[in-house]
């Protein structure tokens, strides 16, 4: 009689230990209730919004959405514009190209790029650390619209080359750091030359093959959700052009957060200083300590965010269906999440 209770105590607290398991592995950690109550005043006035919130921790990653006026939705399986993310890939090609040698920092634009020897001609370093004192876009066309349709739509490396030639400098240097799309599409031009193929082919081979991000892609017409349609030609791809899924961009964080990959530390070094606390990579925002990089984007029909932190293992993205407003920033948000995470864990 003994042997059978202890058999049946045994079984049962096999049976306590089996449901406590589950419910670790299959209970959600919530978002944090900051993050939340800001996604709530973001999303009320959003009737069809899908906004997809990842964490990534050492134990693990927690994916949740939002609808309208912030409530839980089951995940999308759904794609969205990645915006000026996007520019952290073309880092990363560039990154590669100077890790094999293919690519020196040092050498003038001009070199590579047919220009006259009378045109100005930044560093390739400059280009990609956003210091080339080139204006955020193209000479003579301002501040486009994001909402509608592509601004960028219809300028090619031939277009992008002709605008260079009457670009004029209004600084000495040397050149601070200065945002800037059109140095981001110079920096294209000047790897497609390099290889001597499209940059539409690079990033596409890249990010699908190089990084195994099926589901990243820039949206020319035929394959286009909702929003900003592309040509292969067009050189602003390098800075605003990829769509993606939370699944590729999770896959995308773990990629930098593994660091196997010599490029990728290589792009997410502090190499020009925006402030006391940020530098700049290649196009990546990087920490002064070099632990915590970051990037946001928004094409007005999305908007973006990623922010890794290396040293404590740790990533948190948001996608929107919804561009910023005045009811909230994807970015402030963001920050907001990681923020909330750090108080929260033990990181």
């Amino acid at each position: 009689m003994k042997q059978k209770r202890t058999l049946i105590f045994s079984l049962i607290l096999v049976l306590v230990l089996t449901l406590g398991i589950c419910i670790a592995v299959f209970t959600k950690v919530p978002i944090p209730p900051g993050t939340e109550n800001q996604i709530r005043v973001y999303s009320r006035n959003k009737p069809d919004a899908e906004i997809t919130v990842a964490v990534i921790t050492p134990e693990g990653t927690d994916i949740s959405a939002y609808g309208h006026d912030g409530v839980q939705i089951p995940v999308p399986d759904r794609l969205y514009e990645i915006g000026d993310i996007t520019k952290t890939f073309t880092g990363a090609i560039a990154a590669r190209a100077v890790t094999d040698g293919k690519l020196s920092p040092n050498e003038r634009v001009l070199d590579i790029l047919p220009l006259s020897r009378a045109v100005y001609s930044p560093t390739v370093f400059e280009l990609l650390t956003h210091s080339s004192a080139y204006a955020d876009f193209a000479p003579g066309i301002g501040s486009p619209s994001l909402t509608g349709k592509n601004p960028y739509a219809g300028i090619s490396v031939n277009n992008l080359v002709s605008q260079m030639h009457s670009f004029k400098l209004t600084s000495e240097p040397p050149y601070l750091y200065s945002y800037s799309n059109f140095g981001t599409a110079a920096a294209a031009a000047v790897i497609s030359q390099t290889y001597d193929v499209d940059f539409y082919s690079i990033l596409t081979i890249f990010a699908q093959e190089e990084l195994g991000l099926r589901h990243t892609f820039v949206a020319l017409e035929k394959n286009a959700p909702q929003g900003w349609v592309w040509n292969n030609t067009d050189a602003y791809i390098a800075s605003d052009g990829l769509t993606s899924t939370i699944g590729d961009m999770v896959a995308y964080a773990r990629l930098y957060l593994n660091g196997e990959q010599e490029y990728l530390s290589l792009a997410t070094q502090p190499m020009v200083e925006i402030n006391a606390e940020n530098s700049s990579g290649y196009f990546w925002h990087v920490s002064t300590d070099g632990d915590r990089f970051w990037h946001d984007g928004e094409t007005g029909h999305y908007a973006s965010f990623l922010l890794i932190d290396r040293d404590r293992h740790l990533a948190v993205i948001i996608l929107s269906n919804y561009g910023n407003d005045r009811f909230g920033n994807i970015r402030d948000i963001g920050f907001q999440l990681y923020a909330e995470t750090l108080e929260n864990g033990s990181f």
